[in-house]
């Protein structure tokens, strides 16, 4: 009788906590706190059963593998050491060379300052008009020959000048065309004409004697 009367104590017991369980249930569900299964993993066992196994722990999460470490930069190269070039070879001082005789050059010829030329060094051209000068210009020829002029030749022209003119080219010759005015008369010095300006210029020594 004793053992019927607990065991229906128990019974009633456990329908009030299954009643209570569920409206914490309710509440939990809303509020957020503990829920039935939580709260009767916690109670004792009832008398007659066995205790609920304790739930197995939840895994541990898996740990993300640490990455390998980063490659380290090999190190660099050392500069190349400058290699001092080998000492050459002494170079052979070249032998004396023997002395070469110098060229002689070939300068052209200039007239020194004074230098005058002389008849023998001269070229006289008698110019006369044709048709009545003829006469005079071979008697000038004779005379400049005999006084030993190098060169006398005569040339007759179409238009006579109006008076006697004597004219050199160089002034290497001035004075020798003052000596041939002399000898040729009709005036002198007075008709020697300086034409060391005209180009281009006859060669050296030409005196030009042109007879009205």
């Amino acid at each position: 009788m004793t053992h019927r009367c607990s065991h229906l104590k128990a019974r009633l017991g456990a329908l009030s906590l299954i009643a209570c369980l569920v409206a914490t249930q309710a509440g939990a569900q809303q509020g957020g706190l503990p829920d039935a299964q939580d709260i009767w993993r916690h109670l004792p066992p009832l008398p007659g059963q066995a205790a609920a196994p304790a739930p197995e722990p939840a895994p541990a999460p898996e740990l993300a593998p640490e990455p390998a470490p980063a490659p380290r930069p090999a190190p660099a190269a050392p500069a190349p050491v400058p290699v001092a070039p080998p000492p050459s070879a002494p170079v052979a001082a070249a032998p004396p060379s023997s002395p070469v005789a110098p060229v002689p050059q070939t300068l052209p010829q200039t007239v020194a300052p004074g230098f005058s030329r002389t008849l023998a060094q001269a070229r006289v051209v008698i110019h006369y008009p044709e048709g009545r000068g003829y006469a005079r210009s071979e008697e000038l020829v004779r005379l400049l020959r005999a006084v030993g002029t190098a060169e006398v030749e005569t040339r007759p022209v179409r238009y006579a000048v109006d008076r006697q003119s004597i004219r050199y080219f160089h002034a290497a010759d001035r004075e020798v065309t003052g000596t041939i005015s002399d000898l040729v008369g009709g005036g002198g010095r007075a008709t020697v004409s300086d034409f060391t300006f005209f180009r281009p210029s006859p060669r050296d020594g030409t005196i030009e004697v042109w007879l009205p």
